[in-house]
């Protein structure tokens, strides 16, 4: 693992510790002796050490310290009796001291150390801020949940940006039912990048008297906010009714080549999912740290996938009749978006929000996929909507019953 800040020399730790020895006529000669047995720690990376002496630091999952010999200075808090220690660089922590001298690490700035990559990415997106403890970055740093998410929404915003057109433009009419015909199909792309026509293919499908029938077509690079137009040959006894353009790469290389970051994105995440990290971790601190239960968890995910294969096999794909079970599947906050989605006036539910909005298309509808994304019953359902791939991500609640209930589709 590479991380950006080295780790303190051992002639740094030796002349630390000279410094110590040398420190008889300072008043607070036992602070910078504490001072220095843990810089020597974070030095060496020693975590259980660490751990001992600064509790909070459980969060940090490794430290290291770009230091100066000589730079180490021990300054008294005079408000609340505690001591700063400035190391350099930007890096300090606090000691504080009991009634007994017992002395403890309680906050520090720049001692944790993360990936180089994942802070370079932290960065971007606004999850590092300068200024916060290293226990406050390690909690940002820590919800791995978001970028999931980020990478997920992208995907499915480019997919929603990057279309092909469901109408033709004929260049060339068959004459006869064995003849050829050329056709062509626009390409949007309203992102502001552009789009590699390596990255995507276009499939064009046609109907015919004789049967159905279906075009493959390489991509063609999109100016960003532009469009192109790509050309192919189609039966005389067939004709084009509709395309769907399918990214080619997986989601995570789209977003690694496409994403801009803005540097908000992750204060947006923790708005939008009403996060308060430092109330979590205090309510944490106050009832304990729980253990995960493997099998409880493993059960949730059973009975989920179990709710969701049966909604959508009964009323999404199937014909049930939705509107008489609505308070058996569904919350209340989320029959009132179903409702303010169903667009016609004899009133009911847009069960369609659980699909990919495609009106027609060659093939079935089955789900192909469900899996638990982050916690809090959020899952990724991956499924063919009349051919078309789509993905939905559907949260789950569980009612006072024990239950589980749909609450939110997107």
């Amino acid at each position: 693992m590479i991380f950006m800040k080295t780790k303190l020399s051992l002639f740094a730790v030796l002349c630390l510790i000279g410094m110590a020895a040398c420190s008889q006529g300072d008043p607070n000669k036992d602070v910078a002796a504490f001072a220095n047995r843990f810089a020597s720690y974070v030095a060496q990376n020693q975590l259980d050490s660490i751990r001992a002496i600064y509790p909070d630091a459980a969060e940090c999952d490794s430290f290291a310290l770009n230091f100066v010999a000589d730079s180490l200075r021990v300054t008294t808090n005079d408000q609340d009796g505690t001591f700063t220690v400035n190391v350099g660089n930007g890096a300090d922590f606090v000691v504080a001291k009991d009634k007994d001298g017992n002395m403890s690490v309680v906050s520090s700035h720049e001692l944790a150390a993360f990936n180089a990559d994942d802070l370079a990415f932290a960065k971007s997106v606004g999850q590092y801020k300068d200024g916060l403890t290293d226990v406050q970055q390690a909690r940002r740093m820590g919800v791995k949940e978001f970028k999931e998410s980020l990478v997920f929404n992208f995907s499915k915003e480019l997919n929603a940006k990057v279309t092909a057109s469901q109408s033709f433009k004929e260049i060339k009419l068959p004459e006869f039912a064995a003849d050829e015909g050329i056709s062509a199909v626009t390409v949007t792309n309203k992102t502001n990048v552009a789009i590699d026509g390596s990255d995507y293919v276009i499939d064009i499908f046609a109907d015919g008297q004789h049967g159905n029938g279906s075009y493959h077509q390489k991509g063609k690079n999109i100016p960003a906010g532009g469009s192109t137009t790509i050309q192919f040959s189609y039966a005389g006894n067939s004709y084009p009714t509709g395309a769907l353009l399918t990214f080619t790469i997986p989601d995570e290389q789209l977003f690694v080549k496409y994403f801009k970051a803005t540097g908000s994105e992750f204060d947006e995440y923790l708005k939008a999912n009403d996060l308060d990290l430092d109330a979590v971790a205090n309510t944490q601190k106050s009832v304990g740290e729980k253990v995960a239960d493997t099998s409880t968890k493993a059960d949730e995910d059973t009975k989920a996938e179990q709710l969701i294969r049966t909604f959508y096999d009964k009323y999404v794909f199937g014909d049930g009749d939705f509107s008489a079970v609505t308070k058996k599947y569904c919350t209340e906050k989320l029959l009132k978006k179903l409702a303010a989605d169903y667009d016609f006036e004899d009133g009911g539910y847009a069960i369609w929000d659980f699909r990919s909005g495609e009106q027609e298309g060659p093939g079935k509808s089955e789900i192909k996929s469900i899996k638990r994304v982050r916690e809090g019953l959020v899952y990724e359902v991956e499924m063919l909507d009349m051919g078309h791939p789509h993905t939905a991500l559907v949260t789950l609640i569980k009612a006072g019953t024990g239950d589980l209930l749909f609450d939110d589709v997107k």
